[in-house]
């Protein structure tokens, strides 16, 4: 991996004008400024059903054209050379809802409180003032980078810069609330939108003191969850049980469902997809908990098997129709 660097060493530091901007992102200054000017006309936005504590949701997503995902994938590679906090655990390479977990003793006494409608309450104008204030940009080129890195006037759910934008526009706010955290003796960590704080101190009045910080920022919290040192506490999908980290049984749940599905599938074509998040769910289980190894393989020639098979059957359709 990259060695990461300081904030005021990103080529985003003091960026002055698009021709540099343009340069740094690859990309021809026409097509820059053609790009940021078309802004909401490159998504496709469409509704899509997510699971999430065991509910079915249904989330709004602004997907970004291709032309416009590489320029965001661009400045992601570009902002995940700057060396993170040791609280963010999201939007860099190597950081995930897993070390997120991991950070805090499943020993200790354990609160964590959500940031409600994150990307749709991250307006351009929180993205504009960070790379002014953060970054030190000319006010023409954060204008630029809002315009490419948000959509409909805040950060879309799709967008691929979206994550890491995220963090940067309201680094100043994650900053404060971690200080009060070590002031506390508390341990920090910040997955997207998932705030979690760990020791003597993690409270519910400790949380109060988070939402008013939250609160002067424009911004909103929900899903308040305090835990006492003895009870299993599940941080970002993970369990935090005395003997280290676990499956959730939620979670443990669907992967045995989606074994049941697997093999319940008659129809070829949705055997395959079916299969494939098998694999999914059985990849992300091992992740939490090597237990779960064995069933990566198992997935996998399942999937393999299921794949042939269609092949098989697409094969014998060709010959009959010829």
């Amino acid at each position: 991996m990259r060695t990461r660097y300081p904030l005021n060493q990103s080529p985003f530091f003091r960026l002055q004008s698009r021709g540099k901007m343009a340069v740094i992102l690859e990309v021809s200054l026409s097509d820059l400024n053609r790009i940021a000017l078309a802004q909401d006309s490159l998504y496709k936005c469409f509704p899509k059903k997510i699971e999430k504590d065991g509910k079915t949701k249904e989330r709004w997503v602004e997907r970004p054209q291709p032309q416009l995902r590489r320029i965001q994938r661009r400045i992601v590679m570009l902002l995940d050379r700057i060396q993170p906090p040791d609280y963010l655990h999201s939007g860099y390479r190597g950081r995930s809802y897993i070390t997120n977990a991991r950070r805090h003793d499943p020993k200790a006494r354990l609160v964590k409180i959500d940031i409600r409608k994150f990307f749709p309450s991250a307006y351009a104008g929180y993205v504009y003032r960070s790379f002014v204030d953060e970054f030190q940009c000319s006010h023409d080129v954060a204008g630029v980078m809002a315009r490419l890195t948000t959509a409909f006037g805040h950060l879309p759910t799709g967008g691929n810069s979206s994550t890491s934008i995220s963090f940067f526009a309201f680094k100043s706010m994650f900053d404060e609330i971690n200080r009060l955290a070590i002031s506390r003796g508390l341990v920090m960590s910040c997955c997207v939108d998932d705030m979690t704080f760990s020791g003597p101190s993690a409270t519910e009045g400790f949380l109060n003191e988070v939402r008013i910080i939250v609160r002067k920022f424009g911004l909103k919290t929900h899903k308040r969850h305090c835990f006492e040192p003895h009870q299993t506490k599940v941080v970002t999908g993970v369990a935090l049980t005395p003997n280290g980290i676990r499956l959730p049984n939620a979670r443990r749940k669907k992967v045995h469902l989606a074994f049941k599905d697997f093999d319940a599938e008659t129809d070829l074509k949705v055997k395959v997809k079916a299969g494939e998040r098998l694999l999914g769910r059985a990849t992300e289980a091992a992740q939490v908990e090597e237990a779960f190894r064995p069933l990566v393989n198992a997935a996998a020639v399942r999937l393999n098997d299921a794949k042939r098979q269609l092949r098989r059957s697409k094969s014998r359709v060709c010959i009959l129709n010829g």
